[in-house]
This record gives structure tokens, sequence and C-alpha cells, in this order.
């Protein structure tokens, strides 16, 4: 199995709504449109908003994991970066969107958080992983994005129903990676 194959499976496993009584069987996954959700009508993680010529109503997994490995894990350099930190800015990149994702991780290295990617950020992320190895940053992104979750619903409080959700996503990466 493939890091982007881990990586995917981890994201669809948080992203896939299932038909009633049917958990966990991808031929069974439903689009959802939640209240407060930006992205609107969404599917196995992939909103309308963010992939307006897409149908996400009749959406498959196929194709979802084909938007993912193109308009993140590629689009995103993960390919580039060393297991688990390629799993974690992927989740991250799907999970909140790729500029914060990218901020978190040049916080954790001590880059330039501009949230744009480049070689001053990969040069500082390799760096951090030689010293503290490529798992103690990954948990410390984990970390920041835990952090980035409380002090977003402070800041919105109508976005705390999902407040739950997000640490238990943060916990269950964690524990996937380690």
């Amino acid at each position: 199995m493939t890091d982007f194959d881990k990586a995917l499976k981890f994201v669809l496993e948080h992203e896939t709504v299932y038909a009633k009584g049917h958990y966990g069987d991808m031929k069974f996954a439903v689009s959802e449109n939640i209240t407060n959700d930006a992205g609107g009508l969404t599917k196995f993680g992939i909103d309308q908003r963010s992939h307006p010529d897409v149908d996400i109503e009749n959406l498959t997994l196929e194709q979802a994991s084909e938007i993912y490995r193109k308009d993140y894990w590629e689009k995103h350099k993960c390919y580039d970066l060393p297991w688990p930190v390629n799993a974690v800015h992927f989740d991250n990149c799907v999970n909140m969107g790729p500029s914060q994702a990218i901020k978190l991780l040049q916080r954790t290295v001590g880059a330039h958080d501009d949230g744009v990617w480049g070689p001053n950020t990969r040069v500082s992320l390799m760096a951090a992983c030689k010293v503290r190895s490529a798992d103690v940053v990954a948990l410390q992104i984990c970390s920041k994005k835990e952090d980035f979750y409380v002090k977003l619903v402070e800041q919105k409080p109508h976005l705390g129903k999902f407040k739950e959700g997000w640490l238990n996503r943060v916990n269950d990466l964690e524990k996937a990676i380690v």
C-alpha cells in the first residue's frame, strides 16, 4: 500500500457518509449538505464549492480518489514529503484547506507562515524531520491543528457543532500515524 493509499484511506474514513444500515460499505456512500458547512453538497469529502464542475450527487469512489490524488496529494506536494508528515499534510489540506494546512506546517518547522509552499518551507521541513524525526514533526502539526480548531470555535461559536468531530479526527490521525 502506497503512502497515498494509506492517507486516502484515513481521509475517506472521516469524510464518507453512508446510507443508514450500511456503515463502511462504499457502495452505499451518500451525499450530504450540512447547515453552516461552507462547502455545500459533499460526497466522499469532495464538496461542490471547491469542485463546481463535479456532479457531487453521482460522484463515484474512483472519481473522488482521482480528485484527491490530483487536487490534493500531487498539487500540494505530499508525494515529496516523508511519512507520516505527508499523511498529516494531506488530511489537513482536505480538512482545513491548503493555505491553512501549509501555515500549520510552516509554524511547526519554523518557516515563514505565509500559507504558500516554496523551497524555504521544504528546506525547513526536511531539516526539522532530520533533527526531530518525521514522526515528531507530524505529531506537532497535529497539535497545532487541534489548537487551531479550538481557537476557531472561540472566534466563531456557530462552528461549535463541528468541534468535537474535528478534535476526534485529530486524535484519530495521531493514532493512525504513530
